[in-house]
């Protein structure tokens, strides 16, 4: 990583001894540090893997949507974190579905990975 790129992180994750190989270092303006690697997309994050969900818009997220990767991936639930200035209001009601902030969704999913669980979350990054 380039000394320029950590100055334009907002926030520096610490993390707990991790199981699986999957951790979120970081997140910033439009981009997530996974691993090691930049990421500039929404991604989906997996207990063993990340998927580039690039063309995947907020608004193109439906709850059948998020059930299908709950149930392809063999998930308790996912998460699904997105930056709160887009107001947009996504409300689950009786599902396996968690919505909150990109920063609460990174912290989070690195907890629950940390701990062996077969959780996900689909991460949309904060907009500069």
């Amino acid at each position: 990583m380039q000394i320029k790129e950590i100055h334009q992180i907002k926030m520096n994750i610490n993390f707990l001894v991790k199981k699986n190989k999957i951790n979120l270092d970081g997140y910033g303006d439009n981009k997530f540090i996974v691993s090691g690697k930049i990421y500039k997309n929404p991604i989906l994050v997996l207990p063993n893997e990340i998927k580039i969900k690039k063309n995947l818009k907020l608004s193109n997220i439906k709850k059948k949507y998020l059930e299908q990767i709950i149930k392809r991936h063999k998930l308790e639930f996912i998460i699904l974190g997105f930056d709160s200035k887009i107001k947009k209001i996504l409300q689950y009601k009786k599902s396996c579905i968690e919505v909150m902030d990109t920063g609460p969704a990174c912290r989070t999913i690195n907890i629950l990975l940390s701990e062996g669980r077969l959780v996900g979350a689909l991460i949309f990054p904060i907009q500069n």
